[in-house]
């Protein structure tokens, strides 16, 4: 009986030995079980192919801004400092969209552990990256907003304040940077790397959220409230806002400014030069107009699914598929807004389209002559030389036909009818700026 007991209990713990340790195996398989991402020939296409091609195009236009604000005098002048600092900004924004982005696509794809690697390696510095540039961006556009804003009132206490802001630039950005690091900078520590030393493969790496506050009431509410109140909701409110300000102010302000500059050139003379400052300035203001507007188109349907994500997230993460595609376009719509930067840039100002191409040229020029410098190297010093960046070259010169010599710029305001004030807007141009031609052509006629 006692033999018969012995093998009992040796064969029930042998039996329960082997049922846990297959209970073992079957826990090991679950957790190590590698799920891909879903729609994953979708994001492939979407993500990987058409995503890297607008993330590569942004790179190449922002770094071209950035070295044409940089580099080009007539620009500086300008005071052009806020679009630069967007510029900049959007090459990290786009940099990091290949880097959190196309690279997790590309390792779920290609199932590459490699890339899995790689990819985890850098993540928590890049995500950081990423939300603290495109915050930046964001607070930067607002200054730029709220300056042209205050500009375009033409009330002298905002004109003042408007001074104000416009004298201390590089403050604003600094502060903008602050508060970018300040509410998104603690991202890089509430992600954490796993490394799961039961798996193998793709599963041995993971990522899990942590709390930066001890208190799950307190973390919500930097994370869920203030957070996206300070970064996602309020820029998207107030550009919105200043935006509609700013066109409505333009629209009432426009033709009497113009009137007004075009009467005072023709009662003044060459004191009519404001005409071309009014024009400009509504250059701009068209540009920044077609900026915000871009910003704001973009990011539309982030402030849809952060307000979402507030109140009821569960839904959001029970439809996964929906979420996927969401949060693969509230990605994407901000890096094609960096990549029309140029664009509209060119579009809407004939100054920066002339200083791109110019830059662009002198590139290629240099180029071409590192590759055949005996064929173009003299023809390139050449028209380095002569080149002025301080000459503006849309001023308008008056010459004559019979003698073939540069006249001196007037304006025969005899006559006050349409056809005076038309010329009064042709012949913008001072004694100086003609004189300064003169030197550069070294020649006896110039015809525009």
């Amino acid at each position: 009986m006692a033999e018969r007991a012995n093998n009992t209990t040796s064969s029930s713990s042998s039996s329960s030995s082997s049922s846990s340790y297959l209970n073992i195996a079957d826990y090991l398989d679950e957790e190590c079980a590698y799920q891909p991402q879903v729609f994953l020939e979708f994001k492939m296409v979407f993500v990987g192919i058409i995503g890297m091609t607008i993330a590569i195009v942004s790179i190449v236009n922002n770094c071209l801004l950035c070295y044409t604000f940089n580099s080009s005098k007539v620009l500086r002048k300008r005071n052009l400092m806020y679009l630069m600092w967007i510029s900049m900004f959007d090459i990290f924004i786009s940099i990091c969209y290949i880097l959190i982005m196309c690279v997790q696509v590309y390792t779920d794809y290609f199932e590459s552990v490699l890339f899995m690697a790689l990819w985890h390696s850098y993540l928590r510095v890049a995500f950081t990256v990423s939300h603290i540039a495109i915050s930046c961006s964001s607070f930067l556009l607002m200054a730029a907003t709220i300056e042209r804003y205050l500009q375009s009132t033409g009330d002298m206490r905002d004109i003042q304040l408007f001074r104000i802001l416009a004298t201390h630039r590089t403050l604003v950005v600094v502060i903008c940077f602050m508060c970018s690091a300040l509410f998104r900078g603690t991202i890089f520590f509430e992600v954490e790397v796993i490394h799961n030393e039961a798996c193998t493969g793709l599963s041995s790496l993971s990522l899990i959220p942590k709390q930066i506050f001890e208190n799950e009431l307190m973390d919500n509410i930097w994370k869920v409230y203030t957070r996206k109140l300070m970064t996602v909701f309020l820029p998207f409110i107030v550009l919105a806002y200043f935006n509609a300000a700013i066109v409505m102010n333009v629209r009432r302000t426009d033709r009497d400014q113009t009137v007004k500059a075009l009467v005072l050139f023709i009662t003044v003379g060459t004191r009519g030069e404001v005409t071309r400052l009014r024009s400009r300035l509504r250059a701009v203001t068209r540009m920044l107009i077609l900026v915000v507007t871009c910003y704001l188109a973009a990011n539309f349907l982030d402030v849809v699914v952060a307000f979402w994500e507030t109140f009821d997230q569960e839904y959001l993460w029970s439809h996964k598929k929906l979420y996927t595609v969401l949060t693969d376009l509230c990605s994407f719509l901000p890096l094609l807004a960096c990549a029309m930067r140029l664009p509209i840039y060119a579009i809407t100002d004939r100054q920066i389209r002339m200083e791109v191409s110019r830059k662009l040229h002198s590139m290629c020029m240099q180029f071409v002559c590192l590759c055949c410098p005996t064929s173009f190297s003299s023809t390139f010093r050449l028209r380095k030389k002569l080149y002025e960046p301080e000459i503006e070259t849309e001023k308008f010169i008056t010459y004559s036909t019979k003698s073939s010599t540069l006249l001196e710029p007037r304006l025969d305001a005899r006559n006050y009818g349409v056809g005076s004030l038309i010329m009064a807007r042709a012949s913008i141009s001072t004694k100086n700026d003609f004189q300064d031609l003169a030197r550069f052509s070294g020649t006896t006629a110039i015809a525009v």
